[in-house]
């Protein structure tokens, strides 16, 4: 572990402690799997880390499908990648970074963020349909010394985990030593998959810190389909590098009318696994880009069976799966405008969300607590959970798109490119209509058990502002404290 890491939390944490971690984490022994989450547990200032570290001991003693999958990082993963992730992930990120965060926040008067998504480089060897990015500026990139600032100033509030996303990133080999000069840190790249050649994924071996998460879209067919001729196969031998060098990767797939009955099969997923994905990001498509297309989202219906789905294949199977929008009660409803996260493009602009193409401040011009501060940031965070207390539809912009045209027009947000103003102008009666009916397929599920779940996982949060967020919007007879 960085010395710098020892340096920020030597007051509330021991030196002696961490070392310990170390090495547990250093040893590969899966036998000291249990004794290391419970050796996490002792060190988190945060009740709700304590006590979900202890649960995950006590799943890894009972080899619960869900502790499986750390099972396999102890066991797939090169010594390297096993210490980073355990060390800059686990410990740095959540642990030691929510301690920093909790005095932060006391100092600056400010709910702070735990993590950033920047994405450097817009450029791209690909033109996939739908994609975000297709539109925005080429031009103007974040320098390595402006990331750098960016990396460093989020280290001194608290945080160590950072997407990246593009764009390629690969495009960009000086963002490699970035990320060798903060290892403490740990990265998550969305890439594309076709520049990750040999040379490539034995250097991402050495830095250990980089977990790559390569773009599918289910099958050979699907994928060339929306990629390009080809695509597939390259993204096959990229993941056979990555497994065979023992790099943290996984799969990130965007769900779409299209794609959705084969990205929401046991064949899929058996797939992906049999490939060696420890991690699967399932993203709706949203209608962003040069050709937004309200017919190309997945249905209400879709969306649906996707989430039981993947709740089905946690229940069961060793991979970590993360599903937009539907996981909206593991992280509280919508995470935009720094309540977790916000998004950096690559000439600065910030925000509120990779799909939210719209932005009052330029990160060059101000500091990340600047930002963070922004009116247009805190009026989106004070908003939190729209509506309705419906965490299984968190999103400002599918499920209640009113909210993203209110902060748009009251802040006087500028486009990040051409053309976004579109999802707040033309197909706002379309969203709208979108939106009632994902109500409909969720609210019964919500209503039924999904809240009562939740309630129940906020009984470890000692956070005063993260149980008031959400009691606000409870029924009355529910509302606590």
């Amino acid at each position: 572990m960085a010395v710098v890491a020892f340096d920020r939390v030597k007051a509330f944490v021991s030196s002696k402690m961490l070392e310990r971690v170390v090495d547990a984490a250093t040893s590969g022994d899966e036998s000291r799997l249990a004794d290391l989450f419970e050796l996490i547990s002792k060190i988190a200032p945060a009740r709700y880390h304590r006590e979900s570290f202890r649960d995950l001991a006590k799943m890894v003693r009972e080899d619960a499908p869900f502790a499986r999958v750390f099972r396999r990082l102890f066991t797939d993963l090169n010594p390297n990648c096993r210490q980073k992730a355990i060390t800059n992930f686990f410990v740095n990120f959540l642990i030691l970074g929510r301690g920093i965060r909790d005095r932060k926040e006391i100092e600056l008067d400010l709910h702070l963020p735990n993590f950033l998504v920047i994405s450097p480089t817009m450029r791209c060897n690909l033109r996939c349909r739908g994609c975000y990015a297709g539109d925005y500026a080429k031009e103007h990139e974040l320098t390595f010394s402006e990331l750098d600032r960016i990396i460093c100033e989020a280290k001194d509030i608290g945080m160590y985990f950072f997407t990246f996303s593009g764009g390629e990133c690969f495009f960009r080999p000086d963002l490699l030593d970035l990320w060798e000069k903060h290892s403490d840190c740990y990265f998550h790249v969305y890439t594309n998959g076709t520049l990750l050649d040999d040379s490539l994924v034995e250097r991402l071996a050495r830095l250990g810190n980089v977990a790559p998460m390569v773009s599918v879209e289910g099958s050979r067919e699907d994928t060339d389909l929306r990629r390009g001729a080809g695509v597939y196969d390259k993204v096959i031998d990229a993941f056979h590098r990555l497994d065979s060098n023992g790099v943290l990767f996984g799969f990130s797939a965007t769900y779409t009318r299209n794609s959705a009955p084969y990205l929401a099969s046991d064949q899929f997923i058996e797939t992906m696994m049999d490939l060696g994905c420890k991690a699967g990001w399932f993203f709706q498509y949203i209608p962003t880009g040069g050709d937004p297309d309200l017919g190309y989202m997945a249905t209400p219906g879709q969306r649906l069976d996707l989430h039981r789905k993947v709740t089905q294949w946690r229940n069961t199977l060793p991979i970590f799966l993360g599903d937009f929008w539907n996981d909206g009660p593991y992280v509280d409803g919508c995470m935009a405008a720094g309540e977790r996260f916000f998004h950096i493009i690559s000439n600065g602009d910030v925000e509120p969300c990779v799909f939210a193409h719209f932005a009052v401040d330029n990160i060059r011009d101000k500091t990340l607590v600047d930002v963070i501060r922004s009116p247009f940031f805190q009026d989106i965070r004070e908003a939190q959970p729209y509506d309705d207390d419906d965490l299984l539809c968190p999103c400002m912009i599918i499920d209640h798109p009113h909210v993203l045209r209110d902060a748009v027009a009251r802040h006087g947000a500028r486009p990040t490119h051409p053309g976004s103003e579109r999802i707040v102008r033309d197909l706002a009666p379309g969203l709208d209509r979108y939106a009632e009916e994902v109500h409909k397929c969720f609210d019964p599920l919500w209503q039924g058990e999904e809240r009562e779940r939740y309630l129940a996982s906020l009984e470890k949060e000692d956070n005063p502002r993260t149980l008031g967020k959400f009691r606000k919007r409870l029924p009355t007879e529910q509302r606590t404290g």
